[in-house]
């Protein structure tokens, strides 16, 4: 039952369908808005209390990347969610706003687990609040009571289907993949023959020629030549990198080292630059500090790294057409790197962003719609994720990778 407001389930929305099961009614809503002026004095201390939970556990706040200032922005957001919960309106509108909230969840990766416990963390003291400021008017206790733990049970199936939406995609992405599998590991060397063939041939060529012509035009053929089959040859490469879905080989190695190693894997232009910032988290706080020479230490398959970052360059560069800057910033928390790779380009439209890392999904001309397909399964495989932001200006990549010694 996906989170759309067209499909239907029985001749109903799939909001509709939930809360006719739950028996979530108008007279439901109606308690919820008669509690919300006793809630909400509340609810400063119900938001201290999720986001101290959250910072005393390492899985949940390893999604929180920003530090204080984020979780300040997050604590306005959930006082925003906590009015709507109790004052609705609970329509599809509410419900649409709501699945927008569980997606967020899913791209930064938050685990199931800790969306659940959370929730809870909010029902019980709501009930509290709840016992504590009715506790004289029974029938309307018993009523409220029933209505909130209805309403945090349609938000958590609400938040589940999120997830589930993006566990089918993540399924149809690993069939793809399959597919591409075995049709990489079938063909993919006898493509390389004859490629290599053909790079020989063109190389004599060009020695061959370079005593006997001084016509230009015949070195333009040789050089589109020899760019073809450089392109074939590393859509083979991507290939072929799919289908072994090989495990790292870990080491630590710096993010500045990775950085280097990237820009001269992806040949760029002289007119693209590269600019790399590390910060680190200060012990005990959640703040941050910078340092221009500091780096990051990475425990993690060298190469496969590199690939991840020199795609994210190559693509930076097209879609500056040749020109700008990509900058990287790494800052390192308590649990987790966060790798946030940025550039002056045009950006990626929301429709685009959503299928970005989708196997044969290109919007270019040119493309194969693997690099970035690999570039994920490479940070999956690393216990990490990687997710295209929206950002105000150009593309942003954001790179979540363990801080581990294993």
């Amino acid at each position: 039952m996906p989170c759309d407001k067209n499909d239907l389930v029985f001749g109903q929305t799939f909001f509709e369908a939930i809360k006719g099961y739950v028996g979530f009614d108008d007279a439901s809503s109606d308690f919820l808005r008669r509690f919300h002026p006793l809630a909400e004095e509340a609810f400063p201390r119900i938001i201290d209390d999720f986001y101290a939970a959250i910072q005393r556990h390492p899985g949940a706040s390893a999604a929180i990347t920003g530090g204080a200032a984020q979780i300040e922005r997050l604590k306005q957001s959930l006082v925003s969610w906590m009015h709507d919960l109790l004052l609705g309106p609970h329509d599809q509108v509410y419900f649409e706003k709501r699945a927008r909230i569980g997606h967020v969840h899913v791209r930064i990766a938050l685990p199931q687990s800790y969306m659940l416990t959370a929730m809870n963390r909010i029902r019980v003291q709501l009930a509290e609040v709840a016992r504590d400021r009715l506790s004289t008017d029974i029938p309307r206790l018993s009523a409220t009571t029933r209505a909130m733990h209805q309403i945090m049970d349609l938000e958590l199936a609400i938040m589940l289907e999120t997830y589930r939406e993006d566990l089918l995609v993540k399924n149809r992405t690993a069939e793809r993949l399959a597919t591409i599998g075995q049709f990489a590991a079938g063909i993919g060397h006898e493509l390389r023959n004859p490629l290599g063939v053909i790079e020989s041939s063109v190389y004599l060529m060009r020695q061959y020629l370079a005593k006997d012509s001084n016509d230009p035009r015949i070195g333009r053929h040789l050089d589109k030549i020899t760019a073809e089959v450089q392109r074939s040859t590393k859509t083979i490469t991507e290939l072929l990198e799919l289908a072994r879905n090989r495990p790292p080989q870990r080491q630590l190695v710096g993010v500045r080292e990775l950085v280097a190693a990237a820009i001269g894997a992806a040949l760029l232009p002289h007119q693209v630059t590269v600019t790399v910032k590390v910060t680190a988290a200060v012990p005990g706080t959640t703040e941050t500090g910078t340092d221009s020479t500091a780096d990051v230490a990475l425990n993690v398959d060298r190469d496969q790294l590199v690939r991840v970052l020199s795609n994210l360059f190559i693509n930076a560069s097209q879609a500056m057409a040749g020109a700008g800057e990509v900058v990287v910033e790494a800052t390192r928390m308590n649990d987790a790197t966060i790798l946030r790779v940025r550039d002056d380009g045009p950006g990626i439209p929301p429709d685009v962003r959503a299928r970005i890392f989708e196997a044969l999904f290109t919007t270019k001309s040119k493309g194969t719609g693997l690099g970035l397909a690999l570039c994920r399964r490479i940070v999956e495989a690393h216990g990490g994720t990687i997710v295209a932001e929206p950002c105000v200006h150009g593309a942003c990549f954001l790179i979540t990778i363990a801080n581990t010694t294993e």
